[in-house]
């Protein structure tokens, strides 16, 4: 019986979890549908203008169809990120017609274009029914019935005549035109265009401005197909550029308009006129060129009558068409009502709402307070319980409000791993290093103010693993690694704290390196004694650098030093831990939110500080006793592990503590790191609002800023990743 009973209990175990699990998915479906949504309406508006330009006879916009492009590729890799495939798929498909369009590949005129209108209807059904997993069969069979029309309506086009053979154009220049400049450069000739090379030569330092200036008052008047560095004699200080323009002026009209110092205008021949107005002649409107005369331009089928056999085919693809965009573009049409219940908030305006919370925090503890004294006058007593009962209510609604407002300002840490990916592709690139990364954890959340603050931070730390820690892949080879790098970036949720690890397998940090740079530079002397933790710090120093040399990447001596200072501006510390030939790891630390937090109000000679509550452990009683000493440290034995205490009167220099042997000792944790601060007194808990402090006192070290308790007036509040963090390194010195 017991075993069945068991056996009958044991699905109700796994229930919490699947709740939890569709919790988390319904969560991100919320979100990718927010972001998606402001995808599609601006493809909605970007198409709306490509047909207004394709019905009105009017070129094209390259940069209109590269938005739509674009827009369809951002779609693709936000399906991909929240793991929804058919999405992902039909948008990848929605990208070959764009990319074929904006090649040439695909004519304007083409049936493909206007399946564009129809997956962006579908890609709004899908939205809107993304939570109904009923739907969902139906949804993939619409997603496989349009990508087949697709594929039936993208075919290759013929091959096309070279318009570029008569071109007086250097053939090393022709071959170094992109796939796409090559296409505009094609489209141009067609519409028989002028085309002519404008030359300037530019300061190195300044070339970014001058050739910037130079495109725009080309781009009043024309279209620069291409621009290049250009091989001529010039001036060690000064590059020269080459831009391929195609224009309705003249040469000699473009030369007068640009009247730019330096700059010079080439007029590329090419056939005679003759043959380019016989070139746009037997050219359609979709830019076909005439070797596909035989086959009938768009303007040609609709002036001569259709064959039977086309118009059938015509008329069932236009119901084909009809019927499977028909019910999305309808639901579209009947309302215009947005998808989402999301809406976009300015993080300002949030922590205006969050400083108005704190006010009101403020004045209930002042209300709380009144009740208490006025509890003590026996003619006021009935007025003093009303009040505190009124205040318990105002307590219950306002830590609603408090947690509401934290909730909003919570975003997770997908869009930091994002932005992340983006830099390491980049520096892959550049360093030509086979590095891959492993994000874990991104659905973690922060306070979106810490969030904007640790970006910088983070990037520093997986800039310095690209540049200092990963090796060549010939170093690799010789030390028995594979050639493909790792650094894994992984975030997880302890306590109230948030940590984020980055972790790489590249050669370590050599500290007796570390320590010889120190001395070279002057920031350590050769006497000093350092422990191996002490040696590691010297990192974070400013203006030390174990880059032999500048590069784009690192080498200026401005690194760790900022990720300290930004980390402890956020009441956060940071770690490092190395092993030489093995990798480095380096742990930040960070508290979830800045706002409101509860705060331990302790007392220390007459003097009152608040300590944040989400940093404490435990508060203990102790007697004279308990406190030991060793290697001129107070320690205590706590459950069998030593704690290091530190006495808050001390770190101040405050005189006048209580001698009558008892102390409390409340016991703070960051990360791994634990101390112990020995007070007087224990004042209880409030809810506090942190405000920075300007003057000299923000200078003071162990002062992370203050807060205000009511009538009780302002307290100072404990910096504890600098009191842990120093305590530590105390340690490791002793």
């Amino acid at each position: 019986m017991a075993a069945r009973r068991s056996k009958a209990k044991a699905p109700a175990k796994k229930a919490p979890r699947r709740a939890a699990k569709s919790s988390a998915r319904r969560k991100a479906n919320r979100e990718f549908v927010s972001e998606a949504e402001e995808i599609l309406d601006r493809m909605r508006e970007d198409l709306v203008d490509l047909g207004d330009q394709r019905t009105n006879g009017i070129e094209v916009d390259p940069d209109l169809v590269n938005q739509i492009f674009r827009s369809a590729h951002s779609l693709k890799g936000l399906a991909g990120m929240f793991g929804l495939d058919g999405i992902g798929k039909l948008a990848h498909h929605m990208e070959d017609i764009l990319d074929g369009l904006r090649l040439g590949r695909i004519a304007i005129e083409s049936p493909a274009v206007d399946l564009l209108d129809s997956a962006v209807a579908l890609f709004t059904a899908l939205l809107v029914d993304i939570e109904d997993p009923a739907l969902e069969e139906k949804h993939t069979r619409d997603i496989a019935e349009l990508i087949r029309r697709i594929d039936s309506a993208v075919e290759e086009p013929a091959p096309a005549a070279d318009e570029l053979a008569g071109l007086a154009l250097d053939p090393s220049l022709l071959r170094a035109l992109t796939e796409y400049e090559e296409h505009r450069l094609r489209e141009n000739i067609r519409r028989g265009r002028h085309l002519a090379l404008v030359d300037s030569t530019f300061e190195i330092i300044a070339f970014e401005e001058g050739l910037s200036e130079l495109s725009a008052a080309i781009r009043e008047v024309g279209e620069v197909v291409s621009t290049l560095p250009s091989p001529g004699d010039a001036p060690e200080s000064q590059i020269r550029f080459s831009l391929l323009v195609a224009t309705d002026m003249a040469a000699d009209q473009l030369s007068s308009h640009l009247d730019i110092a330096g700059a010079s205008v080439r007029e590329v021949r090419r056939a005679s006129q003759a043959e380019a107005v016989e070139s746009v002649e037997s050219t359609s409107v979709s830019g076909r060129p005439r070797d596909q005369a035989s086959r009938p331009s768009a303007t040609e089928a609709a002036a001569s009558p259709p064959s039977a056999a086309q118009a059938a085919g015509r008329e069932a693809a236009s119901v084909d068409s009809r019927s499977a965009t028909a019910r999305p573009e309808t639901a579209e049409l009947e309302s215009l009502r947005s998808i989402s219940d999301t809406v976009r908030v300015d993080i300002r305006k949030l922590d205006e709402l969050m400083n108005l919370v704190g006010e009101l925090v403020i004045h209930r503890n002042a209300i709380e307070s009144i009740a208490a004294r006025l509890s003590t006058d026996a003619s006021a007593a009935r007025l003093a319980a009303e009040l505190t009962k009124t205040n318990k209510q105002l307590d219950r609604k306002l830590k609603e409000l408090q947690a509401g407002v934290l909730d909003v300002r919570m975003v997770p840490l997908r869009q930091v791993f994002e932005k992340l990916s983006r830099v390491v592709r980049r520096l892959r690139r550049d360093q030509d290093k086979n590095v891959s990364m492993d994000f874990r954890g991104a659905d973690t959340e922060l306070d979106k103010l810490i969030v904007e603050q640790l970006v910088d931070p983070l990037m520093h730390v997986v800039r310095n693993a690209f540049d200092h820690a990963i090796e060549s892949p010939a170093d690799r080879r010789a030390a028995g690694k594979p050639e493909d790098a790792t650094i894994f970036v992984q975030a997880f949720q302890r306590g109230n704290h948030v940590v984020i690890e980055v972790r790489d397998d590249g050669g370590g940090i050599d500290r007796a390196k570390v320590r010889a740079i120190a001395e070279s530079q002057g920031l350590v002397s050769p006497d000093d004694e350092l422990t191996e933790r002490e040696t590691l710090d010297l990192i974070f120093l400013p203006g030390l650098s174990t880059r032999g040399e500048i590069s784009e990447t690192s080498g200026r001596g401005v690194g760790m030093d900022v990720v300290r200072a930004n980390l402890a501006a956020l009441g956060g510390m940071v770690e490092v831990n190395s092993v030489v030939g093995r990798g480095t790891t380096v742990s930040m630390t960070l508290p979830i939110t800045l706002a409101i937090i509860q705060a331990l109000i302790v007392g220390v000679a007459e003097h009152r500080f608040a300590i944040p509550l989400n940093s404490v452990l435990e508060t203990l009683l102790l007697e004279g006793h308990e406190i030991q000493r060793s290697e001129d440290r107070e320690i205590l034995n706590l459950r069998g592990d030593a704690l290091t205490l530190r006495r808050l009167s001390e770190e101040f220099e405050l005189s006048g503590t209580r001698n009558d042997g008892k102390q409390y000792a409340v016991v703070l944790g960051m990360g791994e790191q634990r101390v112990g601060l020995l007070v007087d007194d224990l004042h209880g808990q409030q809810d506090t609002v942190i405000k920075s402090i300007n003057g000299p006192i923000r200078e003071i070290a162990g002062i992370a800023g203050a807060t205000e308790l009511g009538d009780q007036g302002v307290v100072l509040v404990i910096d504890v990743s600098y009191i842990v963090g120093e305590s530590t390194r105390r340690m490791e010195a002793a």
